[in-house]
């Protein structure tokens, strides 16, 4: 478990503390990156897809990437916050684990993130006035950053990240496992040639299977169609794009496997509910 977690490639975006001075929320966020908040004392609602969760004191909360939501905080909502981006979408924990959202935190904790909030201001959003942060991301110029950074640094954030998040693994219970190699073997293809495009049938020439039996073992592996899998897959990879790169929209698309830069933008729209330059000007303000 620990070298699979250390294997991980990411950068620490954003580090901080904030506290609402007025009722806020934000509405329709889906970010390529990992969102971990401290809540020091207050309360607030978060929109899951699960469905709805109180965020109160002594309480850390996780939500993984690409995850649809909303929250709603009351005045007085005091929290620290941890903005994680994973650049690589192989070996994703999230592939492997179902992490619980929140989970009781400690005095511990609490210190780390004081602590390392005075060792790295420069990673704190332009302001502590928690109703401002949200319309000053600037996120591409913090993972900009971030890799400018001296090799000690980087292993301090590293090593904060890593205490962080073994609070979620500890209670964290491991996916339904694959017993389909040939399933296996077909995610492992679709993560290392998802800049092409994939059909069905180049998916189950490559499975060995027949379509009918290809759609109906992978629905039932991982709960969609494979089509619908590869679809997701490059939406990520569309959205990591949009946030750590300057390519333009065609750019993205192509590089894919969209050769109908219009029906990327539409398949972009759908599952996200914003165009992809709509998503950017979010991400980098």
């Amino acid at each position: 478990m620990v070298k699979f977690i250390n294997a991980i490639d990411f950068i620490v975006l954003n580090l901080g503390h904030a506290r609402t001075i007025h009722p806020w929320g934000n509405k329709d966020i889906s970010s390529p990156f990992i969102r971990i908040y401290y809540v020091k004392s207050g309360r607030a609602i978060l929109h899951l897809p699960q469905g709805d969760m109180e965020a109160t004191g002594g309480h850390m909360y996780l939500i993984p990437s690409y995850i649809p939501h909303s929250y709603e905080c009351d005045p007085g909502f005091d929290f620290y916050y941890l903005f994680v981006y994973q650049r690589s979408l192989q070996e994703s924990p999230f592939d492997k684990y179902h992490f619980p959202t929140e989970v009781r935190s400690n005095e511990a904790a609490r210190l780390l993130f004081e602590n390392y909030c005075m060792l790295y201001p420069q990673l704190h959003l332009p302001t502590s006035n928690a109703e401002a942060f949200d319309r000053h991301p600037a996120y591409r110029d913090y993972a900009i950053a971030y890799t400018q950074m001296e090799d000690y640094k980087r292993m301090q954030l590293h090593g904060l990240v890593e205490i962080i998040f073994s609070y979620f693994m500890k209670h964290a219970e491991p996916q339904t496992i694959i017993s389909d190699e040939r399933i296996s073997r077909l995610l492992n293809y679709i993560q290392q040639h998802i800049e092409e495009p994939i059909t069905i049938e180049q998916m189950a020439h490559q499975a060995c299977l027949t379509k009918s039996y290809l759609i109906r073992a992978f629905h039932s592996s991982i709960g969609i169609t494979p089509l619908q899998y590869v679809t997701r897959k490059k939406i990520q990879q569309a959205q990591m794009q949009l946030l750590s790169s300057d390519l333009s929209i065609n750019q993205i698309a192509k590089s894919i496997g969209f050769h109908d830069t219009s029906y990327f933008i539409r398949l972009f729209k759908k599952h996200i509910g914003f165009t992809p330059e709509e998503y950017r000007k979010k991400l980098i303000g």
